[in-house]
């Protein structure tokens, strides 16, 4: 058999199909995933390897070097990669036909990290994010930062995207401030409703419109092209200025407007 080659072309023709390389199966396929090829060293031995099929319709190629493949991860191998994030994605057929190995019916899902009913949720950096936007360090809850003063500008409040502040130790031991937006963390908390994975812009909407409302029950993957995220945030931004404008009641420009 060809010893695998790393320096494969990315895709070729084969008798009239356009084929991908899959490196971690040593085997050419299509997108279609009707067509199997294999090469070996000598040449005369090249042949289309036959694509079975299980009761349940999953579809697999039996090799000796490699077992059974199972053939909708070889071309998402080529034609749809998993995510390299550091997290956990399941394969998935869109329209739920496990027969379907078409490199258009395969998406990759994430795995979810909690149980839905979790109700707080510990995330690797060590805080506790609870389903009503409570952030927890140590069993206590961290107050939210809304607003930072401005010496350079004389301003005791310019508002900012809310956020937390907690202490961690760095490599050298010494303890180092942190700061953590809240939106983020529900994010990683997996407490925001719905799936971004098919969205081109995913971003996070504060039904309500409220950017200080982090309840779970507020918050939604939407498009940041879609109409509603951008009415979020033209009221985000003018509570933001008003929030300023506020806190700044004898500063001739608070919101530093030229």
């Amino acid at each position: 058999m060809k010893n695998i080659n790393k320096k494969q072309p990315f895709e070729k023709s084969i008798n009239g199909r356009i084929m991908r390389y899959a490196y971690k199966y040593n085997v050419w396929i299509n997108k279609e995933a009707t067509y199997v090829y294999r090469e070996y060293e000598d040449s005369s031995l090249n042949r289309p390897l036959v694509i079975h099929t299980r009761a349940d319709g999953t579809k697999y190629l039996d090799t000796k070097s490699h077992g059974k493949i199972p053939l909708d991860e070889a071309v998402a191998t080529c034609f749809r990669p998993m995510p390299q994030d550091g997290k956990k994605y399941a394969l998935t057929h869109k329209d739920s036909n496990l027969g379907n190995c078409n490199a258009s019916n395969l998406e990759w899902k994430l795995v979810p990290k909690f149980s839905p009913t979790d109700k707080e949720r510990k995330l690797d950096n060590g805080l506790i994010v609870r389903a009503d936007g409570a952030i927890l360090d140590k069993k206590k809850k961290l107050a939210v930062i809304t607003n930072v003063g401005d010496a350079d500008t004389d301003r005791s409040c310019v508002a900012v995207e809310p956020y937390v502040r907690y202490e961690r130790k760095n490599r050298y031991k010494r303890t180092e401030e942190k700061h953590s937006y809240i939106d983020d963390l529900m994010i990683a908390a997996e407490f925001v409703e719905g799936d971004k994975s098919s969205m081109c812009t995913p971003k996070v909407l504060h039904k309500d419109l409220d950017y200080l409302n982090f309840n779970s029950s507020n918050l939604r993957w939407v498009e940041e092209a879609s109409q509603e995220y951008q009415d979020y945030m033209k009221k985000k931004k003018e509570d933001m200025d008003q929030l300023t404008i506020k806190g700044n009641p004898n500063h001739p420009n608070p919101l530093m407007k030229f």
